[in-house]
């Protein structure tokens, strides 16, 4: 009589983070500053919060399921997506604007993508922490604690992120020490 011994499952393939990134645009008119900030206060991104002239926006998705072979517990499935959404003003000038309105427009543009490119990068580098964290923890002796431990280092590192995006924008007043301020 042959007796048939399930092989352990080899270890998961982790995946590298699925990052999606959409940039959105909302059209502002104007012929002057004043009419420039007035545009971008009336049509920026809106949340709970306020009004923002430019905003990142992830939207995380990570999750794994887990299989119990021979008394060790694996990851099946793991994953991260995250989709990044980032929401800014455009400007076509009109006819006639002045270079120097133009030249002013150019920086301010250069420097709140530069600021919204900073919370994109906090989303991309959560994401990658999260498949680390999957790739250092691909088993474990039970599935509950597993998943368990799994789930308390993820939220650190999400708390983590929430904190980054936090500083950033207190350290640089959303943008406005890094040129996301207009002082006309």
């Amino acid at each position: 009589m042959r007796m048939f011994v399930t092989p352990p499952l080899p270890p998961p393939t982790i995946p590298a983070p699925v990052i999606m990134e959409d940039v959105r645009y909302y059209v502002i008119e104007g012929r002057s500053e004043s009419e420039l900030v007035a545009q971008m206060n009336a049509k920026g991104y809106l949340d709970e919060h306020g009004r923002y002239w430019g905003y990142t926006s992830p939207q995380l998705k990570w999750g794994f399921d887990t299989e119990s072979v021979e008394g060790r517990c694996y990851l099946v499935d793991p994953k991260v997506v995250v989709i990044i959404t980032t929401t800014l003003p455009t400007w076509t000038p009109p006819p006639g604007t002045s270079a120097a309105l133009m030249a002013k427009w150019r920086a301010f543009d250069r420097a709140i993508r530069h600021h919204e490119g900073e919370h994109a990068q906090i989303a991309r580098d959560e994401a990658r922490e999260l498949v680390a964290l999957m790739r250092k923890h691909r088993h474990d002796v039970s599935c509950s604690g597993l998943d368990a431990s799994l789930q308390a280092e993820g939220r650190v590192i999400m708390r983590k992120a929430d904190a980054a995006n936090a500083e950033l924008d207190k350290r640089t007043g959303h943008g406005a020490t890094e040129g996301v301020a207009i002082s006309w």
